[in-house]
């Protein structure tokens, strides 16, 4: 077994959302695609115009822990009720060193739970479930470096 995969990093992710926060250790899709339409412009000169829309893609977390029946899965399975309206509000993703100081925050507007993977229970050191991956979607995201 390599040594490397049993320590600690130095970094990882929170998600606050719905007041409580989640600790995940691995974060994917934070790249964006910009969509470029296109448009096209009547009158004696039609002109094509290529106009960017708001950024798409998902973020998936991986490798959380939360507490059993939190807020936060209760949200999730809301998002993928289809008898129910999806629930979106806005989320916050924080990047944080070994001493939990935050050094960058995206703020998701309009979150959603595309889907959800729990693991079952925690690690026995603390009650909780372990969320193996969560997928969420969201209109657009804002960037702050701390």
């Amino acid at each position: 077994m390599n040594p490397a995969e049993n320590s600690p990093s130095p970094f990882h992710f929170e998600l606050s959302a719905n007041g409580e926060q989640t600790r995940f250790q691995a974060v994917d899709g934070m790249a964006t695609e910009v969509v470029l339409k296109n448009s096209l412009n009547e009158g004696e000169n039609p002109f094509r115009y290529r106009i960017p829309s708001l950024p798409k893609g998902n973020i998936q977390l991986k490798k959380g822990t939360t507490q059993a029946g939190s807020k936060l899965l209760q949200w999730c399975a809301a998002c993928q009720n289809p008898d129910e309206a999806t629930p979106k509000s806005n989320a916050t993703l924080r990047l944080k060193d070994a001493s939990g100081k935050s050094l960058v925050e995206w703020t998701l507007h309009r979150a959603h739970a595309v889907s959800n993977q729990s693991g079952g229970a925690g690690n026995g050191k603390t009650p909780g479930a372990n969320i193996d991956s969560l997928e969420l979607g969201y209109s657009f995201f804002s960037l702050a470096k701390k």
